[in-house]
């Protein structure tokens, strides 16, 4: 069924307007599929939501209506027109203050969802809808209160001009794909590395009494300092609070194990509603998704910051892990001919100009395991036979 369709069906529902046969038709699509269920409870949240009255918020309908006609112009018109156009409404006003809606509701930035492999280049989504593709070439341009400056090469960076309390503060989404690392410089100072597949999303400039980024990946943080208000970095089901400091969070949504890892100073660290435990310099506080246990220990920080040098550092590492690793800035599949291997453990030290090829040669020639890369892209790891065992 097109969206058109099943949209227009949801408003109807939503409005109490449908009939007996498209609530049947909305029922059959909602027990279609968990992700249907999902996005029907989230429409009806935002349709709740958006006819609350609201003091001091004007709406430009016009203004939304044409950002929903510019993302809909060459779509396929339905007999319903009125129907339709009530939808649009509805979704325009959304477009226009979802936004203001949503950081009263959860109090922290709007992740937008993005399929990270679309992606070639370290790319910024403005919250308008435009791609900025940052390898292509250097730009400086104006939004609202701050100017956004990109030296094509590795920084994007934030410089605050003079704040306007009529202005609204927008967000910006940071999106580093497979195989490239890129650099933020915030509006406050503060600088953070981004690692491959990584999302960032964060506000143009900081207002009220705390400072709020959401992170999806890999990030070293070196937060300016500000008593007045805390740095706070929400990372799946993590959140870590902070003054000011040097720390690497490692917490991709794929991972088992989120970890956040102190250099510096101190940081407040909670897991998923737990409690909020405080972690020193040269600890590690680590979070496994699986069955929620947390843990703190004493750790090399080098073996977890030394990506930002183009490097990674295994010291007796499982190969599963190296590998998983290395699938960040290579892209190929892994299958491993027994799962004994996976445990096998290295150390070893991988730049990030090394080529996949030649790091495959290296652990192969210095262990009994073979490394194979396939036609279809696939290491495939398997136990190597010496000739002393063929004879």
């Amino acid at each position: 069924m097109k969206f058109e369709k099943i949209y227009q069906i949801i408003f109807s529902v939503l409005s109490d307007e449908a009939t007996d046969e498209e609530r049947r038709i909305l029922s059959e699509w909602l027990n279609a599929s968990e992700a249907n269920k999902s996005e029907y409870e989230q429409l009806k949240r935002l349709h709740q939501v958006s006819s609350l009255p609201r003091k001091k918020k004007t709406v430009d309908i016009d203004q939304a209506w044409n950002t929903v006609k510019s993302q809909t112009i060459n779509k396929k018109k339905t007999r319903n027109y009125t129907l339709w156009l009530r939808y649009a409404a509805m979704i325009a006003l959304v477009v226009s203050i979802g936004t203001y809606f949503f950081s009263d509701i959860f109090r922290s930035p709007i992740v937008s969802e993005v399929n990270i492999n679309e992606f070639d280049e370290p790319t910024l989504l403005l919250d308008n809808g435009e791609k900025l593709a940052l390898n292509q070439e250097e730009f400086a341009r104006n939004q609202q209160d701050v100017t956004i400056k990109n030296d094509a090469k590795s920084l994007l960076s934030y410089e605050s001009k003079q704040e306007s309390k009529k202005t609204k503060v927008k967000n910006n989404h940071l999106v580093i794909p497979k195989g490239k690392t890129y650099q933020l410089l915030l509006s406050d100072g503060t600088r953070i590395r981004l690692n491959s597949e990584t999302e960032l999303i964060y506000p143009t400039r900081f207002t009220g009494n705390k400072r709020e980024v959401t992170l999806i990946g890999e990030a070293y943080f070196e937060v300016a300092k500000n008593k007045e208000k805390p740095f706070i970095v929400k990372a799946n089901g993590m959140e870590v609070k902070v003054l000011g400091t040097t720390f690497n969070i490692c917490s991709y949504t794929e991972d088992r194990i989120a970890s956040t890892t102190l250099i510096e100073g101190s940081v407040a660290v909670q897991a998923e509603n737990g409690e909020e435990q405080t972690i020193s310099p040269s600890e590690q506080f680590t979070f496994n998704r699986n069955n929620k246990k947390t843990t703190i220990r004493t750790v090399d920080t080098e073996l977890y910051t030394s990506w930002i040098n183009g490097t990674y550092v295994f010291k007796n590492t499982p190969l599963e892990e190296i590998m998983t690793k290395l699938q960040r800035w290579h892209d190929f599949s892994v299958e491993f001919e027994d799962k004994a291997l996976k445990r096998t453990r290295y150390s070893l030290i991988v730049d990030k100009e090394t080529t996949l090829e030649h790091l495959l040669e290296i652990i192969s020639y210095t262990s009994d395991i073979k490394l194979e890369r396939t036609d279809n892209n696939t290491i495939h790891i398997k136990k190597q036979r010496r000739e002393n065992e063929i004879k």
